[in-house]
């Protein structure tokens, strides 16, 4: 048993070192440029035994697509289950979720514009897999309307423009770094402190009766 239990522990490690070497290849070279033989190389292992593990560079990806969302999700869902909470928390919540999901993986949105165009229904389907509940959050923004405090309009318009708002800055960081941030780390630091701004701009669009930054 005790022989069986090391086994085990070493796959689950050999694994976990697999998807840590697959994160950084992604990171650096994106979805599209990443190779498995790169992959196989910062893992200190042969391309073989990647295979054994994970029999295609998209299934590898899969698995980390739900890891990471699944890590995502638990930041978030804490506040929607509370029917008393502030809809600034909830939206604060969903900004900083967000961005801080993006910041780990920032070759995101292109793949799952890549695989809608493809499959939707795989996306879908990879989403729902992670545990996401979309309609937790338009049961809170619902809520939120009818105690008023959030203007009266579609929920899921309000998603829509929360996660534009995350998603554009990264899927545009090439171009607008070179247009409109030309310092050394200066997009960096944009985007650090665009979860704030960004958590400020949704909720004087739509929140009744935010006055001034402190509120937030």
């Amino acid at each position: 048993m005790d022989s069986l239990q090391k086994t085990e522990n070493q796959e689950v490690s050999q694994e976990q070192i697999i998807l840590d070497a697959a994160s950084k290849v992604f990171m650096r070279k994106g979805y599209e440029g990443a190779r498995m033989q790169e992959i196989a190389d910062e893992a200190g292992i042969n391309k073989a035994l990647l295979h054994y593990y994970f029999r295609s560079k998209e299934l590898l990806f899969h698995h980390i697509f739900r890891q990471s969302f699944r890590s995502f999700w638990p930041s978030i869902e804490p506040v929607l289950y509370k029917a008393d909470s502030d809809i600034r928390s909830v939206i604060k919540a969903m900004v900083y979720g967000y961005a801080n999901l993006l910041e780990k993986m920032p070759y995101l949105p292109n793949f799952i514009i890549n695989e809608i165009n493809r499959d939707p229904a795989k996306v879908a389907g990879l989403i729902q897999d992670a545990g996401i509940k979309p309609e937790m959050v338009v049961s809170a923004f619902e809520r939120a309307m009818n105690k008023g405090e959030i203007v009266r309009m579609d929920p899921r318009e309000l998603i829509v423009n929360i996660i534009g708002l995350c998603v554009f800055p990264v899927i545009t960081r090439p171009l607008l770094g070179t247009l409109l941030y030309h310092e050394k780390h200066a997009y960096e630091q944009f985007l650090q402190s665009r979860k704030e701004t960004a958590c400020e701009f949704i909720c004087r669009a739509v929140c009744l009766n935010f006055a001034a930054k402190s509120d937030f």
